[in-house]
Order: C-alpha cells, then structure tokens, then sequence
C-alpha cells in the first residue's frame, strides 16, 4: 500500500524540498529520489550544495552534468538515478553557450573580466543557477520525477521568490542607458566617443571613467541576447513552479528551534502563493522503540526489579510524547493558519552518518513505512 509521499511522486513531475540548516535536508532529498527509482522511475536529483561525503559517496562531483549512480547487481533499483552537484559557474557557462547568438559571442562572453567576477562572485547567483537548470531537465522530458534539494533557510525563500532573478536587467533601463551612447558615438567615429558619453550620461564618464564604462558597455551588448534568454527561462520556470506538476516537501524536526524555522518558511511560501503538499519530520525516535513504549506504558508492565529501568522508560517515554505532540502541532498550525493540510511522516534518527551509497540506499526504506 502506497503512503502519501509515494502517491505524491505519481501526482508530481518535480518535487522541491526545503528545510533549515542541520534537519537532514539534503539526506531526505537523497532517500526521497531513491525511493523513486525503487518504485521503478527514472529520477533526477539535484544538490546546490550537498555534504561532499554524501557526493562522494554516490560518485558524483562538482559540475553541471547530471551523472548515473551506479548501485550495482546487490542493490534492487528497478528504474534510475542520475544526480548533479551543482556548480554555479559551470551551470552558468552553459546557459550562456546555449543562449548566445554564435559559439564566437560565446567565447568573448566567457573570457571577459565582469562575466568572470560575476559568474563566480554574485550573491545569489547559485540559486537562479539550479532553477537554470531545473528548467532545462523539465524541457528535455528525460525524468518521471526530478527532485531538487534546496539551500537552507533564508537562501531558500530568495530561490521562491526571486527565479527569474537576471531579468532585471531587461526591465529595467540600466542596459539601454549604458549602451546607447556608446552606439551613437560609434557611429560618430571614435573621437566623439568621450564628449557623448559625458552629455548623455550627465558628467558620469568622468567619475566612474570612460574605460570602465567602455568595459561594461561591450559586456552587456554581448550579454543581451543571453540575458533575453535567460528571462525567456525565468518566465517558464515561473510558471512551473505554480503548476500543479510541482509539489514543496518542508524537512524539519521535533525540536523547537527547527519548527520555528519551519513555521516560517511555510508562511513565506504561502505568502509567495505555493502550496505545501507534505512534511517529513526527521530524525524521530526509531518506530519499534516508539511502539515498544507505549505498549509498556499500556500494561504498566513490571517484569524489571531494577529502579532505574522505570525511570529510563518513562523518561524515554516523554521524549517519544514530545515528538508525537509536536508534531501534531505543528501539521494543525498549518491547517489552521495557513489553511494547509499536509501529509506528515517520520523519519528515524539514525546512529550513524550515511557514508556509503548502501547506506544510503537502505536510509531510502525509512520513507516507504
């Protein structure tokens, strides 16, 4: 019998899971995609910025190329995963190649100073680039399902709400105020260049420096058939995110602090008018422990003559409480406040760190109970 999540994958072309920092995040997204390529699909993962043992531990490095796990002949797979840890550059040199008129505005694009400072210094940037790419994975029509492993917190709600975060620069008037003076005095010949800059700008030339200018001036004529493209994109993926092909998972666990966070990341998506299709409280007390205690706290059972074994039961025993009302809690603040009504499911803690892909293969079990 399928839960809630599984029939989440066969409602949904794109899962996107968010959480605060230390919930599991990047781990649930792991155990989620692979739960799916149990089920048989054909899965696409992405990461913006995984723990490197779990990339190392699936075989995938930093880049813009999604990549094959292999699981081998021991572990069940019926369909496939392929994952990409995200580099921002990388994904941003292709998006350019791909929307730049010719391979030659390409190249100058590349080797230019601002497009260099900006492909690997913006703030922000690394977000726009795996919607980029998301987007791009949607197009090609390769993946039943591609799951998308968000940044913590803050960064999170930036990525929501800002997906066509470069299409600034075409509404606005700074790329025709910097370009068209330069293109007039091109066309008056070279001499002209510094006097009509300085009249059309209003003096600014002498600040900031003709060279400067002259720089970011050639910069943007090349970008600007990149950057139509881009809010081409940006557009598209906006109207992704509010289809009904995609659902927001939020990762948490029962402890305070992590359901603040999570309380207000699912306000900020509600405000930014997505909708929370589910909830995965992580790092529970492990299921059997969980019905273990309530049937000793059912019978009152007596069978240990040790005075702290008692102790020890209930003391795990209001932990287990905690959980379980926080949980509750949580789930009816959302249908209360923000008129959500999520599917809620818990994941066990577990002892170790996932270090190996079997580790990770088996930690995927946890979602299908």
């Amino acid at each position: 019998m399928m839960n809630e999540l599984e029939k989440l994958m066969d409602q949904r072309k794109t899962l996107i899971l968010l959480g605060s920092g230390g919930v599991g995040k990047t781990s649930c997204s792991l155990g989620v995609a692979i739960l799916a390529a149990r089920r048989g699909k054909k899965v696409g993962l992405l990461s913006i910025d995984p723990a490197k043992r779990l990339a190392a531990a699936m075989g995938i490095t930093l880049g813009s190329n999604l990549k094959k796990v292999d699981f081998g002949q021991d572990l069940e797979i019926k369909g496939r995963l392929e994952a990409a840890m995200l580099d921002q550059k990388a994904v941003f040199d292709s998006m350019v190649k791909k929307h730049a008129p010719s391979s030659e505005t390409a190249e100058k694009i590349l080797a230019h100073p601002i497009y260099i400072a900006a492909s690997t210094k913006l703030a922000g940037p690394g977000e726009y680039m795996a919607l980029a790419k998301l987007q791009e994975m949607i197009e090609s029509k390769e993946f039943d399902l591609i799951v998308l492993d968000t940044p913590p917190d803050t960064h999170a709600l930036e990525f929501l709400s800002r997906p066509n975060i470069l299409s600034g620069f075409m509404e606005n008037k700074v790329m025709n105020w910097l370009i068209k003076p330069f293109h007039v005095a091109r066309k008056m010949g070279v001499n002209k260049l510094l006097t009509v800059g300085e009249r059309l700008m209003g003096g600014l030339t002498r600040v900031t420096g003709i060279q400067a200018l002259s720089m970011m001036t050639e910069f943007l004529v090349l970008m600007q058939q990149v950057i139509e493209g881009f809010h081409k994109s940006g557009e598209k993926l906006l109207e992704t995110l509010h289809s009904q092909e995609t659902g927001f998972v939020l990762v948490t666990s029962c402890h305070s602090a992590a359901l603040r966070s999570a309380r207000n990341l699912a306000g900020q998506l509600v405000s930014y008018g997505y909708a929370l299709d589910g909830v995965i409280f992580n790092k529970c007390m492990p299921l059997n422990l969980s019905d273990d205690l309530l049937n000793y706290k059912d019978e009152q059972s007596a069978n240990s003559e040790t005075p702290g074994f008692h102790c020890l039961i209930d003391t795990l025993y209001q932990v287990y409480k905690r959980e379980r009302d926080a949980a509750q809690y949580y789930v009816s603040m959302l249908n209360e406040q923000y008129d959500l009504s999520p599917f809620a499911i818990k994941v066990p803690e577990r002892l170790q760190s996932l270090h190996s892909l079997e580790e990770i293969y088996q930690f995927s079990f946890a979602f299908d109970h």
